[in-house]
């Protein structure tokens, strides 16, 4: 067994909160559903700071492969960092884009990505990729976050943008929340790279707010979203824009109590034909 680790040094406070409060709930539907077999090679897609691929490497034992692929430098890093700490010797990085992935045809049991389909930039590419790479009826598991994503806020963009007549800024919308695939797309596309889909589980969960300014202000917010909430409004309007959405969920939260910003959730998963 490895050695017990101790809950005061700085290397295991480090790691600790290993998971962010984004990838957390779909992490655990993807490892509540996931196909479970002994000495299996794995390839986890856009693996981050190291989740979910340390909690495959520990799940599925030392006689399994865990390969875990990203472009992420400092994410790497810092997986590298917990890797070592927790003493894992059957994770393999392979810092490269998963369009095209550096390992032979016919090799993997089972291909994981949670949250990662909606970043793929070359998706055709990597959808054949992990078709190549996986054995004969071998394995993709994915979660996502399909259109209905924060609808909430997006009804309020859309209001305001029809107030403020911004032609340009309701189709920068549409398109933006078009990003997001719906279940139906998703499978579509598979279906048509090889993969024949054998589960699906749907569930949701949310982020609440009783103040607007803490919701623009949320460090999820800040990282990952209002970078491209800004872009999304001319410059010349942005000021107007943000005005007006402070000030309307601010009213909405006085009448209910709260903001809510729905995130539905979604596991697929896939045969290789």
């Amino acid at each position: 067994m490895k050695k017990i680790l101790d809950w005061e040094s700085r290397e295991v406070v480090n790691i600790f909160d290993e998971v962010t409060l984004w990838s957390a709930p779909f992490g655990r539907m993807l490892l509540e559903n996931i196909p479970m077999m002994p000495r299996a090679t794995i390839v986890d897609i856009g693996f981050g700071t190291g989740f979910p691929l340390i909690e495959l490497s520990q799940r599925f034992g030392d006689e399994s492969k865990i390969y875990g692929i990203d472009i992420w430098e400092e994410g790497i890093n810092r997986a590298k960092d917990k890797i070592k700490t927790l003493g894992l010797s059957n994770i393999e990085i392979i810092e490269e884009s998963a369009a095209k992935i550096n390992i032979g045809d016919h090799q993997v049991d089972l291909v994981t990505s949670n949250l990662g389909v909606n970043n793929f930039e070359q998706k055709d590419a990597v959808y054949s990729e992990i078709h190549r790479i996986l054995k004969p009826r071998g394995r993709l598991s994915i979660t996502t976050n399909p259109v209905g994503t924060f609808v909430e806020l997006f009804d309020v963009f859309s209001s305001i943008f029809e107030a403020l007549k911004l032609k340009e800024e309701q189709i920068s919308l549409a398109k933006s929340i078009g990003h997001r695939n719906t279940e139906k797309g998703i499978i579509a596309e598979l279906k048509q790279h090889g993969f024949t889909l054998l589960k699906t589980q749907s569930d949701s969960t949310n982020i609440r707010f009783v103040d607007a300014e803490a919701l623009l202000n949320h460090s999820l917010i800040r990282i990952g979203f209002r970078k491209y909430w800004e872009e999304m409004v001319r410059e010349e309007h942005r000021a107007q824009f943000f005005e007006r959405l402070i000030s309307k969920i601010n009213q909405l939260i006085e009448s209910s109590g709260a903001f809510t910003l729905t995130i539905p959730m979604l596991y697929l998963e896939f045969e290789k034909a």
